[in-house]
């Protein structure tokens, strides 16, 4: 080949930078993805002078409570029995609207169920945990990860009835399903197909799921006085 061929001539930096580009963007977005997953999930660290919630409830809903507080980053919590109940000292998240619902939240029974049509394929027993995903549009959504067992059985049934779906039950109301021709982990459900609106609204509801679920079925009823 001529020596002089301008194809063997070096390419100026500019146009290597140029070629370059693309790749440094998608490293550049996945960083920072991965950085406005990371403060989702850590959250902020709770503040404000300490609110007392009150609740009927039997000595053995208590670890289950204390864990869901902890799920919350409520690592202060203070429980002291108190009759047929007991009170918990606490500091607040800082989040007005988070705070009024802690009561509910921590009051939730969280039994799950997972259905296909009238089948019961899988409680709260078939869980190894249950958090929160986010997408790649900052979408939350409740991830189940799913004892062996159970993930064969679902993987079965799924694959018996493509056409159907799979219904998501937390205390007998349906919070989302999932359709039998979505593919998925082996061992992992999303529960993505959630009526709420707004944004915040969404994310509130997948938190206390993913809390309720990680942390439950609560042994007895609890009641905020």
């Amino acid at each position: 080949m001529d020596p002089e061929d301008p194809r063997l001539k070096q390419r100026p930096i500019w146009g290597l930078l140029i070629l370059a580009l693309p790749v440094v963007g998608v490293a550049v977005t996945f960083v920072l993805y991965a950085g406005m997953l990371w403060l989702g999930l850590s959250g902020r660290g709770a503040s404000g002078d300490p609110i007392v919630l009150a609740f009927d409830a039997c000595p053995e809903a208590r670890p289950l409570l204390a864990a869901r507080l902890q799920d919350m980053g409520l690592t202060d919590a203070a429980f002291e029995a108190q009759g047929d109940g007991v009170m918990i000292t606490l500091t607040p998240t800082g989040d007005a609207e988070v705070d009024a619902q802690l009561p509910e939240t921590l009051a939730m029974p969280g039994a799950l169920q997972i259905r296909g049509g009238d089948l019961l394929l899988g409680t709260n027993a078939d869980l190894i945990d249950a958090t929160v995903r986010l997408d790649l549009m900052m979408t939350p959504s409740v991830l189940l990860r799913l004892k062996p067992p159970a993930a064969e059985r679902l993987k079965d049934h799924v694959r018996s009835d493509p056409g159907g779906q799979l219904r998501f039950l937390v205390d007998g109301v349906q919070i989302g399903t999932q359709s039998n021709r979505n593919s998925v982990a082996v061992g992992e459900l999303e529960i993505a197909s959630l009526d709420h609106p707004g944004d915040r609204a969404l994310m509130r509801a997948v938190a206390a799921w993913s809390v309720v679920l990680d942390h439950g079925p609560l042994p007895c009823a609890v009641q905020p006085r």
